[in-house]
Order: C-alpha cells, then sequence, then structure tokens
C-alpha cells in the first residue's frame, strides 16, 4: 500500500500548510527585522548584474514580427532601470 503525501508535491493547491505557532511567528518576524540591511551600493550593484543579465536574455530571443505584450513590458521595464541606473552614477 502507497500512501500519498500531498505536501511533498510540488506547487500543490489542497497540500495542507504547516501550522507555525504564534511564538514561532513572532520569533521569525523578530529575526527578519532586526536583519541586516543591504547598502545602498550593494543594492545598486544587485540592480546592474540583474539588468545585464536581463538584457541579454532579451537579446538571446529570436526576432519576432509581432512582440509578446509580457516581452514588451519587460524591455520597458529594462529601459527604465537603465536610465535609472545611468542616472545615479553620473549623481
Amino acid at each position: 500500500m502507497i500512501f500519498r503525501r500531498p505536501e511533498l508535491e510540488k506547487d500543490n493547491p489542497i497540500a495542507p500548510q504547516p501550522y507555525i505557532g504564534p511564538r514561532r511567528r513572532l520569533a521569525m518576524a523578530r529575526a527578519a527585522a532586526s536583519g541586516e540591511l543591504s547598502e545602498v551600493g550593494d543594492m545598486r550593484d544587485t540592480l546592474q548584474t540583474l539588468t545585464k543579465a536581463a538584457s541579454r536574455f532579451v537579446n538571446s530571443l529570436p526576432k519576432a514580427r509581432k512582440a509578446d505584450t509580457g516581452l514588451k513590458a519587460l524591455r520597458d521595464a529594462l529601459a527604465q532601470a537603465e536610465q535609472v541606473l545611468s542616472v545615479k552614477t553620473v549623481l
């Protein structure tokens, strides 16, 4: 006899959620709040890395006659991020 465990299946909406008590929930919230905040330079470097990776991904896609709306939104977001990064590096 095989027992199925739905909580171990990936992306299963009917899987039962594990119970997290109030003490553990508060401890997790305190741990998250006391965590170190990122430096501005670290965030800028992270955004630059993400922008470069997304640009490489978009440029590697085959050219289509009609652009997908999601791809157009990604290109617009990339252009805006690159513009913000260029302004931040000039200042």
